[in-house]
C-alpha cells in the first residue's frame, strides 16, 4: 500500500513568499513617488491659479502693480483687497502666497521654494522667469510666480511668468 502525503514542499512555500515580498517591495517603492507627483500637480495648479489672479488684478487695475501687502494665507479669510480678491481657494499643498519685489540681479531664487517653506508661493514683481527654476530682473510691470516642486532627493523651484 502506498502512502500519499498532501501539502506543499518547503521550496514551493519559499517561492510564494519571495513573489509576495517582491510585489510588496514594488508597491512600497511606487506609492511615495505617486504621492509626490500628486502634490506637485496640485502645486502647479495653484501656481497657475496665482498667475491667473495676477493677470486679473493687473487687468482690472491699470497702472497698478501687485503690492507687497497683498497675500493669501490658508485657513484665514482671504483679503478682499489687492491680489487676495482674485484668488480662489488653493489646494492644501499651498499655505501662503507672498508678494515680494526683486532686490538685485539674481541667478537663482535661493530663498524661493526652499525646503523650509515648500508650501509657499512667491509672487515676485519686477522679475521674469529665466527657465523653469530661475528668475531675472525685468521691468517693474513684469511678475514671476515661483513655487516649490519636490524631487526624489530635494526641493526645486518652479517658475511661471504672470504676463
Amino acid at each position: 500500500m502506498k502512502k500519499s502525503q498532501k501539502g506543499f514542499t518547503i521550496i514551493e512555500v519559499a517561492l510564494v513568499l519571495a513573489i509576495g515580498a517582491l510585489i510588496f517591495l514594488v508597491v512600497f517603492l511606487a506609492v511615495p513617488a505617486l504621492q509626490r507627483n500628486q502634490r506637485n500637480d496640485a502645486r502647479k495648479r495653484d501656481i497657475s491659479s496665482v498667475v491667473d489672479a495676477v493677470a486679473s488684478y493687473t487687468g482690472n487695475n491699470p497702472g497698478k502693480i501687485v503690492g507687497t501687502g497683498d497675500a493669501y494665507k490658508s485657513g484665514s479669510a482671504v483679503s478682499t483687497n489687492g491680489l487676495g480678491k482674485y484668488l480662489d481657494t488653493l489646494s492644501t499643498n499651498t499655505d501662503t502666497v507672498t508678494v515680494k519685489t526683486i532686490d538685485a540681479q539674481p541667478t537663482a531664487p535661493a530663498t524661493f521654494g526652499d525646503s523650509t517653506r515648500p508650501n509657499t508661493i512667491y509672487v515676485v514683481t519686477g522679475a521674469k522667469c529665466n527657465g523653469s527654476d530661475n528668475i531675472t530682473k525685468a521691468s517693474s510691470r513684469s511678475v514671476a510666480v515661483i513655487g516649490a516642486m519636490e524631487t526624489a532627493n530635494s526641493i526645486q523651484a518652479y517658475c511661471q511668468d504672470a504676463n
